[in-house]
């Protein structure tokens, strides 16, 4: 007997099947033809934002329901991106960077303007090409109390910080930063103030405009040797505040001519094992509640500080006290809701995560978790807009 070969044989089979094919096509009601359509907007409600930073390509500030984690879409921006959310949630911003060519030749640097209800770019505005090409962290893209005017910082490496007046769409002016890094904006006007890595801490006050500025320091902050801080900084009430290497936490006042030293205390005196605060945006603050809450590791060690979680603390800042340790690993960044039983949001590393977690003030603030979700991407930097 011959044998067909194989390609042959399932040839012969299709032809012979064709009839019947036919025959059920002929006997189904034809397909309706389906229309895409575009979400004009995202769903209402409140927002968490994420900024998905990637070096080898394109980035993207991720928006999130603040109330199920629910993903409602992203706006795209460019390499190394740094993110800015407005206090009302309504505008976000992206600094980004383009480059013709990844290994050499010349980079495009711009401010972008997004509406966060569309998720569309509203405005791209030119900086000079000399943004900071660094991980992510709040300070590095900053605004005015009133959202006039944007603060981009720069490195190249020597530091400095571009001034940019986002409705007229341009940049005002580049402030020289000599030594120092990181923008906190005073709670009024134009001042800002960054950290220096001698342990001082400068303030330059601008004009309304942006185009003026004059320089303050304040000497011995910090010792930057023996108990250096991290970089995030945040409002603790009206007190700008800073967590240090060895748990310390930090509160100065900015609203004079100069930074102020308000207080230092331990966040970690009566703890008898050893630790410390690491992570990225490592720590945030809920005014209703007055509670701080820090991600935290144990054993630390010359190098840790951006070791990821193993607890997280639930400070009571007036009382000076540890109120609760939650066991919660490899979260990097926090951010919480301002209310009596704050949300709390967090990044975590270790699982490429966005995390959500309730509190219980009658349990001295334990953390619930409440769910996760796919990250999209790495992320150091989550904000929340109520």
């Amino acid at each position: 007997m011959v044998r067909q070969p194989l390609s042959l044989a399932l040839a012969l089979g299709t032809v012979l099947a064709l009839p019947a094919l036919a025959q059920d096509q002929a006997d189904t009601e034809p397909v309706a033809s389906e229309t895409l359509t575009v979400k004009e907007t995202i769903d209402p409600g409140p927002n968490i934002f994420s900024n998905a930073q990637q070096w080898g390509g394109a980035s993207s500030i991720q928006v999130w329901s603040a109330e199920d984690l629910t993903y409602k879409g992203n706006m795209t921006a460019g390499a190394m991106a740094q993110m800015l959310i407005s206090p009302d949630g309504t505008k976000a911003y992206g600094q980004s960077t383009y480059m013709a060519r990844y290994t050499h030749g010349d980079i495009e640097q711009v401010l972008e303007v997004y509406d966060v209800e569309t998720l569309s770019i509203e405005k791209e505005i030119p900086l000079p090409a000399k943004a900071a090409m660094v991980a992510a962290y709040e300070p590095y893209l900053e605004m005015s109390a009133d959202g006039a005017l944007v603060y981009v910082l720069n490195a190249t490496p020597a530091t400095s910080v571009t001034i940019v007046d986002v409705e007229a769409g341009e940049v005002v002016q580049e402030i020289p930063t000599p030594g120092c890094f990181g923008i906190y904006p005073a709670l009024e006007g134009y001042k800002f103030s960054t950290v220096c890595g001698d342990g001082s801490i400068a303030t330059f006050d601008l004009g309304e405009d942006g185009s003026e500025a004059e320089r303050s320091a304040t000497a011995d902050i910090f010792d930057p040797d023996e108990n250096p801080i991290f970089i995030a900084g945040k409002r603790v009430e009206d007190a700008l505040a800073f967590l240090t290497y060895n748990g310390d936490l930090i509160t100065l006042d900015d609203s004079g001519e100069a930074v102020e030293l308000l207080d230092t205390v331990s966040i970690t005196d009566g703890v008898e094992e050893a630790w410390a605060p690491g992570g990225y945006d490592l720590f945030t603050y809920s005014p209703t509640a007055g509670v701080l809450f820090v991600t935290m590791h144990s054993e630390p060690y010359d190098g840790s500080h951006k070791n990821a979680s193993e607890e997280i603390w639930a400070y009571d800042v007036e009382r000076d006290e540890v109120l609760y340790r939650t066991h919660v690993e490899g979260v990097i960044s926090v951010t919480a809701t301002d209310a009596e039983a704050p949300m709390l949001y967090a990044v975590n590393e270790h699982e490429a995560t966005i995390e959500m977690f309730s509190t219980d003030p009658e349990a001295k603030f334990v953390l619930k978790h409440e769910g996760s979700v796919d990250s999209r991407g790495w992320a150091t930097v989550i904000a929340v807009a109520q």
